[in-house]
């Protein structure tokens, strides 16, 4: 298989739809109106307040009960990462865990969950609207999203809120559309053939307005024979008049699509063969990833007589993919596809001074496909036999209904509580031979084969999340706050309907998690800072022993501290900072087939502490200069905890230029020591494994404002 396009030809992207926010979460530079370089504070000033989207609309950070971290626009151009990886790690207590290419497993105030459910544990939306249906995620899912030239990237972390149904357990990681009124040019060019190219373009026409983003990259890879293209484009619109019997409308509407054709590297095995002299070697250069995304919605938002605000949210969605399961034994291809379609809608008013409430509906229709066919034999006799595996669609209807509140119980403090009511129904079609049988119907060396097909059935999961918290202002530097949350997910097609022999359907059931969290908030003139600790607990987990079994029972524990900080000590330096700490533990499972007990044990791919730290001297109005440390722990590589990782610290260094007014030069410098090190690590079918991190490189880019 070939890439679609030439290396050296790339493609541009169009986008559109981005919210201009005054402050930001994150250290970053901007330029101002005479060229000079300016930094913004990491955690919003008590004259600058951050504005957050928690609610799907804009919302004071001071305000705010959780928690939340925000990369603004500008940061994101500064760091211009090649992998969200790069970006997520000033973000305390998140790690999007490299793959190969453009492939990643997302924690958020978790571990690095692994199956074919895990990506159901963060919900990951584009403008508050989630990007997939709710029972068919990807685990690779975020390169669907033009982070790129976002204009903000959001975290929350923790349970979601109510505005938010299935998939938000552990957090919500929202990419806001770029900020319309970007416009620029850029290229850039880094090691392995790495060749990047941006274009951001806007114009306004009386009452309407228009904006392009598109990017595309071409990567030749670390790894011999592998390597990426990719296409990136969002196209938005926004209008603002009288229409419908409304007077002032507000309506912003946003295409985005995403092509990914990938020659993929597969692990290498061997204990810390990231350090041998082979560790650029694939595997499998056989391996590949094809996929592409097509999103549309638009936004209507209007105020009634009463002074209420009424926000309507409908959206279609496509997307399919194909890739080579170059992981597991036999190396099967897996097909997926997905049409859907939907609305969020949501209604908000002052009852009185002191309490404002929201009420919402939210429904959904999607179609879901997946194909498993393996075109090689393994052996004769094996289990895994060669041909179809499973071949089945899911057509899901899906609706909600949510009512939240916020009471001003005193000028220090607030309440806030809502509770949010989801059901979603599966209809399950298979479309080979039911049972444990090869696809011709016989078994294989005369047992049971591996794979289980389902009869046709249908399924209904229906579940009911709330939250309850207060917020106390305790001075006009500080403040802090309590939340109690529960969060829900319903299951993954992939994990209930594509199962093994000796498994049933219903051990694959809706998950439940309770969690309890406290933080404080400081901002001042020179620092500021951001501290939050939670528990949570889980029922029904899905656990995965490294021989690729499943059990579907567990209870886990979840509990950790998180820290943001920000400090300018001169006019010159700042300093900035994340940092978690984090136990995930297996409170109770039951016993693996092969009769291995994990109950007590640490979750894998769960470090201990993670965190970065960056160091930022701007010597005169039109340079900057960056030093950042990248922090992670040793931690267990299987469920088992019999094997490790031993961790790693990785230094990154960038310097930005305004030549002048127009044009700017940035040159970023990966891994200085140029580290040997694993991006991720497990241990599977009796090796460890491993994807390695980048070597030393240097990415120089050079953007022109239009």
């Amino acid at each position: 298989m070939k890439f679609a396009f030439s290396r050296l030809a790339t493609a541009v992207a169009l986008t559109h739809i981005g919210l201009a926010f005054p402050v930001y979460a994150q250290q970053s530079v901007t330029k101002s109106d005479s060229g000079a370089l300016q930094t913004s504070s990491t955690i919003s000033s008590v004259q600058e307040e951050m504005v957050v989207t928690a609610r799907r609309n804009d919302q004071s950070m001071q305000e705010l009960i959780g928690e939340i971290s925000r990369l603004d626009a500008e940061l994101l151009a500064q760091i211009g990462h090649t992998h969200i990886q790069e970006s997520v790690v000033r973000i305390p207590g998140v790690w999007m865990s490299r793959g190969n290419g453009q492939e990643l497993l997302a924690s958020v105030r978790s571990p690095i969950y692994t199956g074919a459910g895990s990506c159901g544990e963060a919900l990951i939306a584009e403008n508050s609207i989630p990007i997939r249906p709710s029972g068919f995620c990807n685990v690779n899912q975020l390169f669907e999203v033009n982070t790129e030239q976002a204009g903000a990237l959001e975290v929350w972390r923790g349970a979601g809120t109510v505005f938010y149904g299935s998939n938000a357990v552990h957090g919500v990681v929202n990419t806001l559309t770029p900020n319309m009124d970007s416009n620029s040019i850029a290229v850039e060019a880094g090691p392995h053939d790495y060749y990047r190219s941006k274009l951001a373009l806007g114009t306004q026409q009386g009452d309407h307005q228009w904006h392009i983003a598109v990017n595309g990259v071409s990567n030749g890879g670390l790894k011999d024979d592998a390597g990426y293209d990719q296409q990136k484009l969002t196209l938005q619109h926004a209008w603002q008049g009288s229409a419908l019997g409304i007077d002032e409308l507000d309506v912003h509407s946003v295409l985005s699509f995403v092509n990914l054709n990938q020659e993929t590297a597969g692990f290498i095995r061997g204990e810390k063969a990231y350090e041998d002299n082979n560790w650029k070697v694939n595997p499998n250069p056989e391996a590949y990833r094809d996929a592409n995304a097509l999103r549309f919605s638009s936004t209507f938002k209007w105020h009634n007589s009463a002074g209420g605000q009424w926000q309507v949210s409908p959206y279609l969605r496509s997307s399919d993919m194909e890739f080579l399961m170059h992981f597991l034994p036999g190396q099967p291809i897996e097909k997926n596809a997905q049409d859907s379609v939907g609305f969020l809608s949501s209604y908000e008013t002052a009852v009185s001074d002191s309490l404002r409430l929201w009420v919402g509906l939210e429904g959904e229709w999607a179609n879901m496909e997946v194909e498993e066919t393996q075109p090689n034999e393994l052996s004769p006799t094996s289990e895994r036999y060669q041909g179809d595996h499973y071949d089945f669609e899911v057509t899901s209807l899906q609706f909600a209904g949510f009512i939240n509140a916020e009471w001003q119980l005193h000028e220090r403090m607030a309440l806030e509580a809502g509770v949010r009511w989801e059901t979603i129904e599966y209809d399950y079609d298979n479309k080979l031979l039911v049972g444990s049988t090869r696809d011709d119907g016989s078994l294989c060396d005369g047992d049971p084969c591996r794979y289980f097909r389902a009869a046709d059935r249908e399924d209904r999961f229906t579940n009911a999340s709330g939250h309850l918290g207060a917020r106390f202002d305790l001075s006009a530097n500080w403040n802090s706050y309590i939340r109690v949350a529960s969060a829900y997910r319903a299951p993954q097609v992939n994990e209930r309907y594509r199962i093994q022999k000796d498994q049933s359907v219903d051990q694959f059931d809706d998950k439940q998690a309770v969690s309890v969290e406290l933080g404080a908030r400081y901002t001042g003139e020179s620092l500021s800072a951001n501290i939050s600790t939670y528990y949570m607990e889980k029922d029904d987990q899905v656990l995965k022993a490294s021989n690729n079994a499943t059990v579907g029972d567990a209870d886990t524990e979840h509990q950790g501290v998180e820290l943001e900080l920000a400090y300018q000590w001169s006019p010159q330096w700042r300093m900035t900072m994340a940092a978690a700490w984090a136990r995930h533990e297996i409170d109770r499972a039951s016993a693996f087939e092969s009769g291995v007990n994990v109950s007590g044990n640490d979750m894998d791919t769960a470090p201990e502490w993670m965190g970065s730290a960056q160091l930022q001297y701007t010597p005169r109005h039109d340079w900057m200069i960056e030093l950042e440390g990248v922090y992670m722990d040793e931690h267990y590589v299987d469920v088992e905890n019999e094997n490790d990782y031993e961790g790693h610290t990785i230094w990154n260094a960038t310097v930005t230029w305004q030549v002048s007014d127009a044009l700017s030069a940035r040159a970023r410098v990966q891994n200085l020591t140029d580290e040997r090190y694993a991006e991720r690590a497990d241990f599977s079918f009796g090796s460890y494994r491993y994807f390695t991190g980048e070597n030393r490189g240097v990415f120089v880019e050079l953007k022109h404002a239009l």
